[in-house]
């Protein structure tokens, strides 16, 4: 919800009925096309342009809401998490600051990473940056993006609510913001940018679409079929609550540039509030013809009955728009929750000054979707009461492994450290593993950023993995209420790493707050303890070992060539995931005489890779025979006898009196061309001198020995 300085509006609702129903919408589907569209010069090349004066009177973001028509009564939460896990499994990969205060809050951080590029949304700029945290274009103003885009918006380009989201099927960025050129009075508009390619740096299709009532909270999801919106509906001109806005918007067109439609469903302003879209990640598509769905909060306080979610199910038809259907809602129970009292709960460290939790009935930015081909999976979080009014975060995944949603498992996770933890954001990733990430703050505790999760095998409804800080807070919060609307948690597309960006204060003060960027890598690094080689004839014996393993496909063993460059001369399979030491040994033979480079590229079974430290070993392969003196000589009782042989062969090494006799046999088998040492034990022969004597297919020498007892 945006930006305005200086006050709180509390909207009030009543209601006429205390169950949802079929109809619970009041008009749609109502089908427009968009006001304009035009493609921009690239981004990159576009000067800054500046904020424009906005409708809302300047800094502080407007507190839209509506109150509970039932008083509720606290009930012991049955999944209520306490504990913190203990599988030390995830680690923050990588973090950065992103953007800083501008003079505007809450910041409401929204990005999302492609292959190459992060971007990232706040009130009320953007920036741009390559994975490893450098900065590629920005912190520019929001309308820049929109600079020169033609329309009844042009004075209102900085209005805010920013969702950004990568379109990972299509390889584009997608970012959308209202615009409030008339504000309180309509119309209103919401302005959408597709990027023309997967590089955000370059030029966007631009649209502009247009609404009666303040399209407010606007949330954003991705589907194979288009791009889908709900925000909540406030009156033109009194800003009374009048519903939820649920529309799709033309995503085949868009992808073009070409002139888009959109088709909207008008929502109940008595049974309907703060829906999010479906947002799609992941290779796999969601099956044919599946319909978006739509996903609201369901606290009793708020609808009677029972504590649930209810799911819509939206279908659009670009052929003949006016047939889309909005459907529901599907009523799925949950185990029971409660709402904190209150808007401002959260205390912090060194003030009195108290922040808003934003746990009004609300699942949280995003409805994460993914289909797994058995089953599909969306997961959704909510800031709750965990008890005595303490802040912490509800979470649900659902799945569709037939016709029906269902839910799979869900939690509390609210620690027992009088911490209070809210604005939360949840996905899930390739493996099925979830990450959840929230604001953290106490008494004796700043606002930070933090994270927990777990993996696909661990208990249901636990996080398992030990909560870690991404970036304490140095400072409080101060002269205003206002924390942030939401943050935003997302999977890189290779399947695996979490991205989350989520606010912290540097310093005590107001408008001062700051962003901050983290990569989550939730696979145990394959921690190599040790590699070695060793030389053995014509052949180097290179053995390794680890300590701990995720996801880990395999080991190529490379040997550098001539030319410097490492080629692959063997592979050996790894062990998957496991917290085990494991062993490894590989052979590499029929080798000439020289140096050699030896490493090991380690695998994942998405393809990732890194490489170990090199190792170096020499082969000497000898070029004549030779029979060493023995040593010691004289001796008792025992000698060393060394010997050469170039090349493989059947070896007899014997030792005899001096009437020719064999007294001892020290070798007699087949051996392969290399320098050998053997201990020869004379405690069973007399005083004396003694002959030793080595035969091969291609030579044969003699040597004398003095036995002294």
């Amino acid at each position: 919800m945006k930006k305005i300085f200086s006050f709180a509006l509390f909207v009030l609702l009543t209601f006429s009925s205390i169950t949802l129903a079929q109809g619970s919408f009041t008009s749609g589907p109502e089908v427009a096309q968009c006001i304009h569209h035009d493609t921009s010069p690239p981004l990159r090349d576009i000067p800054e342009a500046p904020v424009t004066q906005s409708r809302w009177r300047d800094g502080l973001s407007q507190f839209l809401t509506i109150a509970p028509k039932f008083e509720g009564q606290f009930q012991p939460d049955p999944v209520l998490q306490e504990n913190i896990g203990s599988r030390g499994d995830a680690f923050v990969f990588q973090s950065w600051d992103g953007i800083a205060a501008s003079g505007f809050a809450p910041p409401d951080p929204s990005g999302d990473v492609g292959p190459n590029h992060y971007m990232l949304g706040v009130n009320v700029r953007f920036q741009i940056w390559n994975k490893t945290g450098t900065s590629l274009l920005g912190p520019s103003n929001l309308g820049t993006i929109w600079s020169g885009f033609p329309g009844p918006w042009s004075t209102s380009l900085n209005d805010g609510d920013p969702i950004v989201l990568y379109d990972e099927a299509a390889d584009r960025f997608f970012i959308a913001q209202f615009s409030l050129p008339n504000f309180p009075n309509g119309p209103f508009y919401i302005l959408i940018a597709v990027s023309q390619t997967g590089d955000p740096t370059g030029s966007w299709h631009r649209y502009g679409f247009s609404y009666t009532n303040m399209p407010d909270y606007p949330k954003f999801g991705i589907w194979p079929d288009g791009y889908y919106m709900s925000a909540n509906a406030f009156s033109s001109g009194s800003l009374n609550y009048v519903g939820t806005i649920n529309a799709a918007f033309e995503r085949s067109q868009m992808l073009t540039g070409a002139a888009a439609q959109s088709v909207t469903f008008n929502g109940s302003g008595a049974t309907t509030w703060s829906f999010l879209p479906s947002d799609w990640n992941g290779a796999t598509t969601p099956p044919a013809a599946s319909p978006n769905y739509f996903l609201q909060a369901h606290d009793n306080t708020w609808y009677g009955g029972s504590d649930g979610v209810d799911i819509y199910s939206f279908t659009v038809n670009w052929t003949t728009p006016a047939s889309s259907t909005f459907t529901g809602p599907s009523f799925i129970a949950t185990a029971a929750f409660n709402l904190l009292s209150g808007n401002s709960t959260i205390p912090q460290q060194g003030t009195g000054t108290l922040l808003d939790h934003l746990g009004q009935n609300r699942a949280m930015n995003r409805l994460d979707y993914r289909n797994f081909g058995t089953h599909q999976s969306m997961v959704v979080c909510q800031t709750v009461n965990a008890g005595s009014n303490r802040a912490g975060m509800r979470w649900h995944e659902f799945r569709k492994p037939g016709v029906s949603w269902v839910l799979h498992q869900e939690g509390t996770y609210a620690p027992a450290d009088a911490f209070h933890r809210w604005m939360g954001s949840v996905a899930i990733n390739s493996a099925g593993h979830i990450a959840l990430g929230y604001s953290k703050s106490g008494t004796t505790m700043f606002p930070a950023i933090a994270f927990t999760g777990r993996f696909a095998s661990d208990p249901l409804g636990q996080m398992t993995i030990p909560e870690e800080t991404i970036h304490a807070g140095l400072g409080a919060q101060t002269g205003l209420n206002r924390w942030g609307d939401y943050s935003q948690m997302v999977v890189d597309p290779n399947g695996n790493n979490f991205w989350y960006i989520n606010q912290y204060q540097q310093t005590t003060g107001s408008f001062n707050w700051r962003t901050r960027i983290a990569n989550i890598d939730y696979m145990i690094p394959v921690e190599l303890v040790s590699f070695v080689a060793k030389a053995q004839r014509d052949e180097v014996e290179l053995n390794w070992r680890t300590a701990t393993e995720t996801n880990n496909q395999g080991f190529e063993i490379q040997r550098m060539s001539s030319n410097g460059e490492f080629d692959q001369v063997g592979y050996v399979a790894g062990f998957g995931t496991t917290t085990e030491p494991k062993s490894y040994s590989f052979i590499d033979s029929k080798l000439e005489t020289g140096s050699y480079t030896y490493r090991l590229k380690q695998i994942d079974f998405d393809g990732s890779y890194e490489y170990s430290y090199e190792i170096v070993v020499e082969i000497e392969i000898p070029l004549e025979y030779a029979l060493e003196q023995n040593y010691l000589n004289p001796f008792n009782p025992s000698t060393k006898i060394s010997y050469t042989i170039p090349e493989d062969g059947f070896v007899k090494l014997a030792v005899y009196n001096l009437l020719g006799e064999e007294v001892a046999t020290v070798v007699n088998s087949f051996q392969k061309a290399d320098k050998y040492e053997v201990n020869f034990n004379a405690s069973g022969l007399s005083s004396g001198i003694y002959v030793y004597k080595i035969e091969s297919s291609n030579f044969s020498a003699s040597r004398k020995l003095v036995l002294m007892k």
